[in-house]
């Protein structure tokens, strides 16, 4: 039995990809989620005085001057390698930056994917690729847009639960510095699977997730299922509410 390179889900026997949909709709939402973080990022650069409360004591002043800008979130916006380097002496700073890391995995199934070409004598040669190119530039936005695109691709091979691991591992780092979640949005119908009113969308995400149980729906499924069950329950609610009401008066 095949199971998910990332959360070891069964896959189905006919299935050639590594990973589930749910999982894959994650990856490709984290992806989405990540160019939303860079102005806040580029916002976080100076640091900043802090804010002094009322009646706190005063400052007591430093013995040097502060670090002109954050050397954490230089750290992730900066230039850097897609893996990392020997550290004997444990002082660098083990964070991949956001565009080595995405560009690295651009690069990395680039020269998985393959490419088809047809000599002068017509005969038809398939070899690895060799560089991504994004029409969209070289910053971390378009990377994300070029890795969503492939996501496919990757899917059908053992190595993504890697990538999955590595960009969700930036994605939370991200956020701790942030403080930028992504937005959720409580849907009204009840979970089809637990009956549970956990149904939720997330920012960057497709599917809408139960947070009782795990169940998924797709948008359409969604659609489908809350046109049959709100309409009872709304007329549940406006009975109750006037048999409350009724017995209010009564008493």
């Amino acid at each position: 039995m095949t199971r998910c390179a990332i959360c070891s889900r069964p896959l189905p026997a006919d299935t050639d990809l590594h990973a589930c949909a749910p999982c894959l709709d994650q990856l490709r939402g984290m992806l989405a989620e990540i160019p939303r973080h860079l102005p806040l990022l580029a916002l976080l650069l100076a640091p900043t005085a802090g804010v002094r409360t009322p009646g706190a004591s005063a400052p007591t002043g430093r013995a040097h001057s502060p670090m002109p800008l954050r050397l954490d979130v230089v750290t992730l916006l900066g230039p850097g390698h897609a893996v990392q380097l020997p550290d004997p002496t444990g002082d660098q700073d083990p964070t991949v930056p956001i565009r080595p890391l995405l560009s690295g995995w651009a690069s990395y199934i680039a020269s998985q994917y393959p490419t088809v070409h047809r000599d002068p004598h017509g005969t038809v040669h398939i070899a690895p690729g060799t560089t991504p190119r994004s029409r969209f530039g070289a910053g971390p936005a378009a990377w994300c847009h070029w890795l969503a695109a492939y996501l496919p691709f990757a899917a059908s091979h053992d190595w993504i639960g890697d990538m999955y691991r590595q960009i969700d591992h930036l994605v939370r780092l991200l956020r701790s510095k942030t403080d930028r979640p992504p937005t959720r949005t409580p849907r009204n119908a009840p979970c089809p699977a637990c009956e549970a009113f956990g149904l939720v969308s997330t920012e960057g995400e497709q599917l809408i997730t139960c947070e009782a149980c795990g169940h998924r729906l797709t948008p359409a499924a969604y659609r489908e299922h809350s046109a049959a069950v709100l309409p009872p329950l709304t007329r549940l609610a406006v009975l109750f509410l006037d048999d409350r009401d009724t017995a209010r008066k009564a008493s």
